[in-house]
C-alpha cells in the first residue's frame, strides 16, 4: 500500500495536481497575456502573473488554480532575472492602484505587444490572414483629459485615488502621470476644502458619507469639475468653486446627486454651481463641453484616428455617410463640414437631441439627418424605403442620395461590447443589394474579432491600431472592409 501511495503521489506531482494556493514557485516568463500579464509554465500549468515580463525568471506566489483547465494565477514576488525591456516607473502607486498595467515595459515594446495582441485575436477568432499596421503611438504621459476619482477615507481624512486592481479599496493618490499637472492641483484644492470643512467620504459598506467621486475634464485649456455626492447639496460649494477659479480661470463646477447603490458614477441630474459655458473646436467643429459630454480621453490620438477615418471615407459632395453608432454626432459633423451628406443613427434620444443642437450651431443642419433607433432596424429602413415616401422623409432622403449616384460609406463605432449579431446580419443582407464601404472603429479586439467573423459578406482589407491608452493593455483599431461581392467581381474581371 505504501508503494501505491508513493506512486500516486509521484503521478500527481508530475501532473502538477499537488500545486496549492500560497505556494511559491519559480517561473520563466515567455509571453504577455491580453491584460498585460506575464505568462509562464510550471508542472503542466499555464500561469498568469501581473507585472512580469517576457524573458524574466521570477518567483511568484500562487493565488488561484483552475485545475480542470490547468491554468493558474500568481502574484509576482521577486524578479530573479529581469527583462532588458523593463524600465523604472515614475509612479510610486504603480502595481497598487490598478490604473496602469504596462508602465514597467519600455514604450516601444508596449506598441509591439499591442500589435501582436490584435494580430493574434483576429487570426484566432476571425481567421484574418492580412497584415496589421504598426500601432500609431501617443505621447506616453499626461495624455488623459478626464479623471474619475472615488473619494475615500485614509487615516481619518478625506482622500481621493483609484481603486486597487480587482477591488473597491481606495489607493490614495495626489497625482497621476497619465494626466497633466492640472489633476494634481485639482486634487490638492478639493482635499484641502473637504478636510477643512469636515466633510465625509462615501462608504460602500455602510452607504454613508457625502463625497462619492471627483470627476473632471480638462480639454482645450478649459476645465469642467463635477462633485458626485450622496445627498442633495454640498455646503460651501460656492466657496470650492471660487477656490478652483483662482487656479483654473473660467472653470465650470457642478454637483451630481447620486444616492443609489450602484457602480454608475454620475447621477442623472446636475446642480450648477458655476455653470461657465465652455466649448472646444475639433477639426473645424465647435462643440459644447458639459459633464455629460463624451470625448475620447486622448486628444492627440482622437485627432489621428479621426483623420485616418476621414482619409478612408474621403467625404465630399458625392459621398453619403451613415454613422450607425453616432453618439452626439461629432464624427458625422466633421464629415458634413467636408461636404458629405450624413445620416446619424443613435439609440439614445438625449444624444440625438445634442446632435441636433451641434449641427445647428455649426451651420450644417441641412447636411445631416439624425435618426433615433436601433442600428439593425434603422439600417434596413434606410435601404428599403421608397424614394419619395413623404411619411418617412428621413429614409427617403437616403434613397434620393443613392439614386443620384452618391458613394455610400457606413461607419460603425460601437461601445466595447461591439455590434449585435442582428446588426452584422443586417449589413450582410444589405451588401447583396447595395455597394458600400464599411469602416469599423473598435476599442476591444475581442469583440472586434467576433464581429469580423459575423460579417460574412465583408473582407477586412486594412487594420490600423491606435494607442489611445499608453501604459495599459487597451488598444483602439480602425478596420476597413470591402464587400466580398466586389472582390468576386474584381477576380472575374481579372
Amino acid at each position: 500500500m505504501a508503494l501505491v501511495a508513493e506512486y500516486i503521489y509521484l503521478e500527481c506531482l508530475n501532473k502538477g495536481t499537488m500545486l496549492q494556493p500560497n505556494q511559491t514557485i519559480e517561473l520563466n516568463i515567455h509571453d504577455l497575456g491580453m491584460e498585460g500579464e506575464g505568462i509562464g509554465r510550471y508542472e503542466g500549468y499555464t500561469f498568469f502573473v501581473p507585472y512580469a515580463l517576457p524573458g524574466e525568471r521570477i518567483k511568484a506566489k500562487i493565488t488561484h488554480l483552475k485545475r480542470n483547465k490547468n491554468i493558474g494565477f500568481a502574484d509576482l514576488k521577486e524578479i530573479i532575472e529581469p527583462s532588458e525591456y523593463r524600465v523604472k516607473t515614475p509612479c510610486n502607486r504603480f502595481g497598487r492602484c490598478g490604473g496602469c498595467t504596462l508602465m514597467h515595459l519600455e514604450y516601444a515594446k508596449q506598441l509591439e505587444y499591442k500589435k501582436k495582441n490584435v494580430e493574434n485575436v483576429l487570426r484566432k477568432n476571425a481567421q484574418y490572414v492580412g497584415d496589421v499596421n504598426d500601432v500609431v503611438p501617443s505621447s506616453p504621459f499626461a495624455y488623459r483629459n478626464k479623471a474619475q476619482l472615488p473619494f475615500g477615507t485614509v487615516n481619518g481624512k478625506v482622500a481621493v485615488g483609484f481603486y486597487g486592481a480587482g477591488t473597491h479599496k481606495i489607493v490614495s493618490s495626489t497625482k497621476c502621470f497619465l494626466h497633466g499637472e492640472w489633476l494634481e492641483k485639482l486634487i490638492k484644492i478639493t482635499l484641502e476644502f473637504a478636510n477643512e470643512k469636515g466633510l465625509t467620504a462615501y462608504d460602500e459598506q455602510t452607504k454613508k458619507g457625502l463625497l462619492r467621486h471627483l470627476v473632471a475634464r480638462y480639454v482645450g485649456g478649459q476645465m469642467v469639475v463635477t462633485i458626485v455626492i450622496n445627498g442633495a447639496k454640498l455646503d460651501g460649494a460656492n466657496e470650492l468653486a471660487d477656490r478652483l477659479e483662482k487656479e483654473f480661470n473660467g472653470v465650470a463646477v457642478y454637483l451630481s446627486p447620486n444616492t443609489r447603490d450602484t457602480n454608475v458614477i454620475m447621477g442623472s441630474t446636475l446642480i450648477p454651481v458655476k455653470p461657465t459655458p465652455q466649448s472646444i473646436t475639433v477639426m473645424g467643429i465647435t462643440i459644447d463641453v458639459n459633464p455629460f459630454s463624451f470625448f475620447q480621453v486622448n486628444d492627440e490620438i482622437r485627432e489621428k484616428l479621426y483623420k485616418a477615418v476621414i482619409d478612408k471615407v474621403a467625404p465630399d459632395k458625392d459621398t453619403v455617410v451613415v454613422d450607425a453608432y453616432a453618439g452626439v454626432g461629432l464624427l458625422g459633423a466633421i464629415m458634413a463640414k467636408r461636404g458629405a451628406k450624413v445620416f446619424n443613427v443613435e439609440i439614445v434620444k438625449e444624444a440625438i437631441d445634442d446632435a441636433e443642437k451641434l449641427y445647428k450651431a455649426n451651420g450644417i443642419a441641412s447636411s445631416v439627418v439624425n435618426i433615433c433607433g436601433d442600428a439593425s432596424i434603422e439600417l434596413k429602413k434606410l435601404i428599403s424605403a421608397p424614394e419619395n415616401d413623404e411619411s418617412a422623409p428621413q429614409y427617403s432622403k437616403f434613397q434620393q442620395c443613392i439614386a443620384s449616384g452618391k458613394k455610400v460609406k457606413i461607419i460603425l463605432d460601437p461601445p466595447r461590447k461591439g455590434i449585435s449579431k442582428e446588426v452584422a446580419d443586417t449589413l450582410n443582407e444589405l451588401s447583396k443589394s447595395l455597394a458600400f464601404d464599411l469602416i469599423y472603429i473598435s476599442c476591444n479586439p475581442a469583440t472586434l474579432s467576433r464581429d469580423i467573423a459575423n460579417l460574412t459578406m465583408f473582407t477586412p482589407i486594412e487594420v490600423m491600431p491606435f494607442d489611445m491608452f499608453p501604459h495599459t493593455s487597451h488598444v483602439e483599431s480602425v478596420v476597413c472592409f470591402t464587400r466580398r461581392l466586389d472582390n468576386e467581381l474584381r477576380e472575374r474581371m481579372n
